[in-house]
């Protein structure tokens, strides 16, 4: 029996331990998730597996810690957290069930009135620069160069798998519906990329070709970001973002995903992945120390005109050293 196949039995015992009674554990889960009775009847009998983001509505809804099926919990004071590693470079079936469940969360929770997404960061929100290949490819060539999983490829032989790249893709469509974005950028963030651009530049791992193309995708992905700065508004949807630039440095990126049934926190580890927990605990620990956060820097986003036509002159001139 494997790991996953014993976890999704700890659920479901779990489940039916909250609700006993057949009938009214449907007709929660029904009003829960927003699907007919039939297909939870389908899931109940195993016919059908609950996704993962329907197991975090329910688990939440139910007072049920999915942490502690799997044993993570091993000390009274520990909060329950997993580190979320995947292989976007030559990905397995495996990596790509792990960024499936991330897309479910999203896609459940995209109509839903009042979701919030939170980040500070020292790295773009892969929310926005998955839209930009070149950006994409970059950062998998970064983590690639490190990682054990990969085989520090040089940057022209990265490719993104063609389900991969819709995968990407879908994840920033469904983060554009999202009702309110909060995005705090670390200063030096366009400057720390520019210079690892040309770190691997010099090192010839990146090609003089590589490079240009970087740079085009890196000033119309400026363009956007100056775009919705302006409007406070995704272009799209016509939801809320707020852009502000801290006046200190980030040690690593964060972020909090708030909907109904759904409150999940993300650290970035390892460029690519993070560390992800769905307690309450940690949730509001972070939350308070993104919102702490935003007080030290400042609002560019429609309001604060002057400071943001500096800014976005800055960060022009810092590409075109490229």
């Amino acid at each position: 029996m494997t790991d996953d196949h014993i976890f999704y039995q700890g659920f479901m015992t779990a489940i039916r331990t909250k609700i006993p009674h057949k009938a009214t554990l449907a007709n929660t889960i029904t009003d829960l998730l927003g699907i007919d009775k039939d297909a939870v009847y389908r899931r109940l009998r195993g016919e059908v597996y609950f996704t993962f983001a329907e197991m975090a509505i329910i688990a939440k809804s139910l007072g049920i810690s999915l942490d502690n099926i799997v044993g993570i919990i091993s000390a009274e004071q520990s909060r329950p957290i997993q580190m979320v590693i995947t292989r976007q470079v030559n990905p397995t079936p495996d990596d790509y069930k792990m960024i499936k469940d991330h897309l479910d969360i999203l896609e459940i929770i995209k109509d839903e009135p009042g979701t919030k997404l939170m980040e500070a960061s020292n790295i773009f929100s892969h929310y926005i620069y998955n839209d930009y290949e070149c950006i994409t490819r970059f950062y998998l060539f970064k983590w690639n160069q490190a990682s054990q999983l990969g085989s520090a490829l040089p940057y022209h032989e990265i490719i993104i798998p063609d389900q991969m790249r819709e995968m990407q893709r879908q994840a920033c469509e469904c983060a554009r519906h999202i009702s309110s974005t909060s995005y705090i950028w670390d200063y030096m963030i366009f400057q720390n990329f520019v210079a690892d651009v040309k770190y691997y530049a010099s090192i010839q791992l990146i090609t003089k070709e590589d490079v240009a193309l970087i740079k085009n995708d890196l000033s119309d992905f400026l363009d956007k970001i100056e775009q919705i700065a302006v409007t406070g508004k995704h272009e799209k949807t016509g939801n809320e973002v707020s852009l502000f630039i801290s006046d200190i440095n980030f040690d690593t990126s964060y972020s909090c995903l708030q909907s109904k049934n759904i409150r999940l926190s993300m650290v970035r580890t390892f460029v690519l992945n993070a560390t992800v927990a769905l307690d309450n605990e940690v949730f509001n620990e972070m939350s308070h120390w993104i919102r702490s956060m935003q007080r030290m820097s400042t609002l560019i986003s429609v309001s604060g005109e002057k400071v943001r036509s500096l800014f976005f002159d800055a960060q022009r001139k810092l590409i075109d050293t490229l």
